[in-house]
């Protein structure tokens, strides 16, 4: 078959996770710089020329895009992670493991290597600072509230003092896994026309009443619980649900005749989705996926390392900001990849093994 063909062929879900091969990696790689590349603006001061997708008049900038990008994708992935599990306490096992190495090297790193280098306080005040250990204690917690300053870092910058504003969308992220644990829990993510109601359900509480909608206590946490629940939704339906570039592209003319009404951030939401999966499943070339998972590195060190270029090259526009931070990010990203979140990954199936060595010792 010819990549032609391989792009242009319309297939199910399910028969694309058949095929074993997927452009993820990739897919999710590219969107956190694109991350970077949304958040250039703000860093920058707003200098240079606006954000290309504001400019083509999508209604959003590329920051929130690539974010859908990743919530569709993680509740795709999650969805599909327990129920080949079905094991709640390996589930979420799993997932701190994803989530929690990486962002403590993160905050750790940010708070005690980062802010004394940059800060404009001597070092002795700064770690004697309540302000820095709160930093890392109060976003360990991934509470609706974060913290966001470090005392004396950045307070100079056209953003002054944020250090990290990525990650905002983390304890949406955790509050969505549970989510998927209760929803596993209860038999539904095995039966597609139960999990169908309790997505239907969760729409319409969040449409009509969006205040009462349980572990989404904020409402910019709304828009991603919608785009995870997408991702659900696609997994559990997998073995009707087809993809193809055609149906991205009709999804994409649907949101173009509907861009003055209020049916668009659905359409608009529908052809993004769609086009999630086309391009990891439909896409030919595969070669990145020899390389390590770079993304989520990337998005936790884009803004800190984009803030440290703007404290240093002062009335540059957003394209040198974004240029200059972007390397830097990766080479923090492939450190974080290579030293913590794979060796960390590796104890996924420890609890397993505990508990097997537990019966053997039962026995």
């Amino acid at each position: 078959m010819s990549q032609g063909e391989i792009v242009l062929r319309t297939r199910t879900l399910a028969e694309a996770l058949e095929q074993g091969q997927d452009n993820f990696l990739l897919l999710r790689f590219l969107a956190a710089s694109l991350v970077i590349y949304g958040h250039g603006p703000a860093i920058s001061g707003g200098l240079g020329w606006p954000d290309l997708f504001l400019w083509l008049g999508w209604g959003t900038y590329s920051g929130d895009l690539a974010v859908d990008v990743f919530f569709v994708t993680s509740g795709y992935m999650i969805a599909g992670s327990y129920l080949r599990r079905r094991d709640p306490f390996q589930f979420l096992w799993a997932r701190v493991l994803r989530i929690y190495p990486a962002y403590v090297f993160c905050l750790l790193a940010s708070a005690f290597v980062l802010g004394p280098l940059v800060t404009s306080l001597s070092v002795s005040s700064y770690l004697a600072d309540h302000g820095t250990v709160h930093y890392v204690t109060k976003n360990l917690a991934l509470g609706k509230g974060l913290a966001w300053y470090l005392p004396g870092v950045f307070k100079d910058n056209p953003l002054p003092g944020f250090v990290n504003g990525s990650i905002w969308t983390l304890p949406a992220e955790v509050r969505m896994y549970l989510w998927v644990l209760i929803a596993g829990l209860l038999g539904l993510l095995a039966r597609p026309r139960w999990c169908n109601v309790l997505l239907a359900a969760l729409l319409v509480c969040g449409m009509l009443a969006p205040d009462r909608l349980p572990l989404v206590p904020l409402e910019s946490f709304l828009r991603l619980a919608g785009y995870f629940a997408v991702g659900v939704f696609c997994y559990v339906n997998r073995q009707w649900l087809r993809i193809s570039w055609w149906w991205v592209i009709g999804l994409a003319i649907l949101a173009v005749l509907v861009r003055q009404t209020m049916l668009y951030p659905f359409a608009m939401g529908l052809a993004l989705s769609a086009f999630v999966f086309a391009f990891a499943y439909l896409t030919p070339w595969r070669s990145f996926n020899r390389l390590g998972d770079y993304s989520y590195g990337i998005y936790l060190w884009g803004f800190p390392m984009q803030q440290l270029v703007a404290s240093h090259a002062t009335g540059w526009g957003l394209a040198w900001n974004a240029l200059l931070a972007w390397p830097l990010a990766c080479a923090m990203a492939v450190l974080s990849w290579h030293l913590i979140e794979k060796p960390a990954l590796a104890l996924k199936r420890w609890p397993a093994r505990w508990r097997l060595r537990w019966m053997a010792r039962q026995a």
